[in-house]
């Protein structure tokens, strides 16, 4: 059994988390994000992990979308954050929402973004 680190350090809840998320220990990477998170509210790590975790493996995308929003506002060039809250904005059928991201995660320099523009915004108008 994987043997964790917790000390009065939010990193070392937010690394438990991922090694959890890793391991598909869903509910205790939940728990460690979160605790993370309580232990300092501008991790924007650990929301956007957290948010990965309710969008991916719970499909509560309002609390993913909600998540994303914080991480972005802590940290406005997280390219991944947008990227993922576009996933998760075309989840609940958000084309306008989605390419918004999508476009402002490319421009951030996360170029994965490009296959999705190509695929679900080109027929939009770049505003």
């Amino acid at each position: 059994m994987k043997k964790y680190r917790y000390t009065n350090n939010a990193e070392d809840y937010y690394k438990n988390g991922i090694e959890k998320y890793e391991l598909r220990d869903f509910e205790g990477a939940l728990s460690d994000f979160s605790i993370a998170i309580e232990m300092n509210s501008d991790f924007a790590e650990a929301y956007f992990s957290r948010g990965l975790l309710y969008g991916k493996e719970y499909h509560k995308y309002t609390k993913a979308i909600k998540d994303f929003n914080k991480a972005i506002k802590l940290k406005s060039d997280y390219a991944e954050a947008y990227y993922n809250r576009g996933v998760t904005h075309r989840i609940l059928d958000d084309i306008k929402k989605s390419c918004e991201d999508w476009r402002k995660a490319k421009e951030l320099g996360f170029e994965d973004a490009q296959i999705l523009i190509d695929k679900y915004c080109n027929r939009f108008n770049k505003g």
